[in-house]
């Protein structure tokens, strides 16, 4: 008879512990990652990631034809043991982007006008995949339970800290950048 009450027990301890270890599983693990080669690497790839991907572009706008030009600022990864690219599993980053026309970028770089154009600044997690996918956080009032959602506690003041102190000059370098390089250089006069 009192196998029963021994047997009782240990099937509670068994559940919990699997409780606990689905829980812990089921949470994000990242470290943060301080400036180095790796973190500007990692950047490098969000940005061509996020300028690429047809989802994203529709981030701001649902219409065809405008395109991301964007920055980051990579502050974290996962898994927390990768020292390099290919061993990075996730992206824990703060992007800042705004969305060209054609007619933005025929425009060239003196023609401009950056109040006209749309954009975003917010933190993403990055997941290389395949596929590759991005998690951003909700707008108003879901945002701080959506951040710490989709990041670690490790990380989760980075992804509520603003963006960093010159990363509108960065953007607006950046936006230069590929406009300049996307305007066609005018034709030689004949002689």
């Amino acid at each position: 008879m009192r196998r029963w009450p021994m047997l009782a027990l240990a099937l509670l301890v068994v559940a919990a512990s699997g409780v606990f270890v689905v829980r812990w599983m089921s949470v994000p693990s990242g470290r943060k990652l301080p400036a180095g080669p790796l973190r500007d690497q990692l950047a490098t790839r969000v940005v061509e990631v996020l300028e690429h991907d047809p989802t994203f572009r529709t981030e701001v706008t649902r219409e065809p034809g405008p395109h991301p030009v964007c920055v980051a600022s990579v502050f974290g990864v996962a898994p927390d043991w990768a020292d390099t690219v290919d061993e990075v599993r996730t992206i824990y980053t703060q992007v800042n982007c705004l969305w060209l026309w054609p007619a933005d970028v025929a425009k060239g770089p003196g023609g401009l006008d950056f109040s006209d154009l749309s954009g975003l600044g917010m933190p993403i997690a990055l997941h290389l995949g395949p596929p590759v996918t991005y998690e951003a956080p909700e707008d108003g009032e879901g945002n701080p339970d959506s951040v710490r959602r989709i990041f670690p506690k490790s990380l989760e003041a980075a992804a509520f800290s603003h963006p960093w102190p010159s990363a509108q000059d960065d953007l607006r370098q950046r936006v230069l950048q590929v406009v300049a390089s996307s305007t066609p250089s005018p034709s030689p006069s004949p002689s």
